[in-house]
This record gives structure tokens, sequence and C-alpha cells, in this order.
């Protein structure tokens, strides 16, 4: 007969999963390139994506807030942005995102500048008078007033005249 402790395995001692993000090596004897791919690797090692990391980084979680702050603090976003609209497959992409909420931006703002503007055109019989005809400036009565007031509506006239 075979003792009952001979079937039975030792428990392993636990041991502390080891930190991803040491360096095994001097990061300064890296170059930028080596220093990437090392972070990519211990991203793959986490199984996440960069844009998992980056998602997150800027997330309104608590302990998030300053990489969040500092990345909209800098110009990391228009860099992206920049990146993106440069390389042709993600330039599509980011047109076909962007797009309705460029239309959305522009016809807010030629709303909001309407509404400002309703003073400017708003004229009744009894204000067109002869003093008026005879003195009629339309540079000054309209134009000069409506540069100031409306310029998201006047890019977007001039550019529609330019393209007849």
């Amino acid at each position: 007969m075979i003792p009952f402790h001979a079937f039975h395995l030792p428990m392993p001692q636990y041991q502390p999963p080891v930190e991803p993000s040491i360096w095994t090596v001097n990061p300064s004897s890296l170059d930028i390139d080596e220093k990437i791919l090392g972070v990519l690797k211990i991203l793959r090692g986490l199984r996440m994506t960069v844009m998992d990391l980056m998602l997150h980084s800027i997330s309104h979680k608590a302990s998030m807030l300053p990489w969040r702050e500092a990345f909209f603090r800098s110009r990391a976003l228009i860099q992206f942005l920049n990146v993106l609209d440069a390389d042709e497959q993600a330039s599509e992409q980011l047109h076909v995102i962007l797009r309705p909420i460029a239309i959305k931006i522009a016809t807010d703002e030629v709303d909001a500048e309407m509404e400002a503007a309703k003073d400017i055109f708003g004229m009744s019989s009894k204000d067109i008078t002869p003093e008026l005809l005879l003195s009629f400036d339309l540079d000054a009565l309209l134009t000069a007033r409506l540069r100031e007031t409306t310029p998201w509506l006047r890019r977007i006239l001039f550019s529609a005249m330019q393209t007849v």
C-alpha cells in the first residue's frame, strides 16, 4: 500500500508578479525606437493595445487625472490628428468621422452669428426714409457690421462664390 502523502503535492509558494515596467537595462542607453518597442512588448504582455493605454490614460478616473490634464495641456492631440491626417489610410477614416462634427460646428456657429446679426437685418418700412436713401452706404450700414458679426458665414459664402 502507498502512503497518502505520496499523492499529495505540496502547495506552491505565492510569488508576487514581476513588475512589467521595471527596465532591466539602463533606459538612457536605449534609443527611442528601442524604448517604444520595450513599452509595446510590455503592453502586449499585459494584453493591452496602445489605444487601450491612451483611452484609459485620458479617462476621467481620479488616478488618471494628471495624465489627462497633461495630455490636453500639451499639443499631443493636435500632433496625433496631424499624423493621422498625413497618413492616406487614416486620413480617409478621419475625414469620414470628422465631417459630420465639422458640419455641426459650422452650422452652430452660423446659427449663433445670424442670431447676433438680427438687429443688423431688422429694418421695417418706417426705417426707410429719404435721408437714409440719400446717404445710403452699403459698406457702413451692412458690410462692416456683418464682417465683425458673421465671420463664419462670410468665409462659407466666399468659399461658395469662388467655386462657381
